[in-house]
């Protein structure tokens, strides 16, 4: 069974021939001599992997967006996402300790094993890592109209913000039972990191069956403030600003519609259901 690289051109990396050329032959063993391919869009991403046979690794270079859309085809063919940081966040990476440069991670392919990840969804959008709504879903929309890519795209981005954010008014609904709150932020967690390796959510887990759910509710500016420099140090779990809850199913409604954001794609606007499929997809990842 041939090995495949899926590679998105529109990526930060994928867009670089010569790198996509280096991170083939960096492949090895059982992955050596893959078949490159570049789509043309997420959807075409999604419908490649969902065509791949039951078992077949598909080596995925590209950010989380492209990931995700490789997930959900996964998810339904059976086929092995191997992903390679191509992205401006590469936040499934993080949170998979796979090397984050494309290179290294691609010789490392060979020693990884197999394991399953939960799939999220937002309505009925997949999603692998953070939904997010108010101060960082904002931070996602200005990063994602800025004219160049990088981590650091996300923290200009949070500075330009950080004088202009305010608290929303949000009801949500954990497994039906509902919770009212002025948050300044809402991340709907499978794994730990958003924006290029903030990690908003540090106890979650992406194989667990669950979402961690992280509220910012601080009463004033400057205590945000302080609950955002602790999440730059993950020590925000157990502030009296932040509140962390678990559930299966999550319903976020507010008075004002709020955008709701994850791996870098505006998924929908509230009211949304953010719910997830438990070991939906399998992996490639380090031991």
């Amino acid at each position: 069974m041939s090995v495949v690289l899926l590679v998105n051109p529109a990526s930060a990396r994928g867009r670089h021939p010569r790198l996509v050329a280096r991170v083939a032959t960096a492949l090895d063993g059982p992955y050596a001599a893959p078949t490159v391919i570049r789509s043309r869009s997420l959807a075409e991403v999604t419908d490649l992997t969902a065509a791949a046979a039951p078992g077949q690794v598909v080596v995925v270079l590209g950010g989380d967006g492209t990931l995700h859309a490789a997930a959900a085809g996964a998810a339904r063919s059976g086929a092995v996402i191997a992903p390679l940081p191509g992205g401006s966040g590469n936040d499934l990476c993080r949170h998979l300790r796979v090397p984050l440069h494309p290179v290294q991670a691609a010789r490392a392919v060979s020693g990884w094993r197999q394991r399953p990840i939960d799939l999220g969804l937002v309505g009925d959008r997949e999603f692998l890592t953070i939904a997010a709504l108010g101060f960082t879903a904002r931070i996602n929309a200005a990063a994602n109209r800025a004219h160049r890519r990088g981590p650091w795209i996300y923290v200009l981005a949070a500075l330009a913000l950080l004088l202009r954010a305010r608290p929303d008014p949000v009801t949500l609904r954990l497994d039906g039972v509902p919770h009212d709150a002025s948050a300044w932020l809402v991340a709907v967690a499978g794994t730990r990191c958003q924006g290029g390796g903030i990690t908003t959510a540090p106890l979650a887990v992406v194989d667990d069956g669950v979402l961690d759910v992280m509220v910012y509710r601080a009463r004033t500016w400057p205590g945000f403030v302080g609950t955002l420099l602790a999440t730059l140090v993950r020590r925000q779990v157990g502030l009296p600003g932040v509140w962390r809850a678990r559930a299966r199913l999550v319903e976020v409604s507010s008075p004002v519609p709020l955008d709701c954001y994850a791996d870098g794609e505006l998924l929908a606007t509230t009211p949304c259901r953010i719910s997830l499929r438990p070991g939906a997809v399998r992996v490639l990842a380090p031991r």
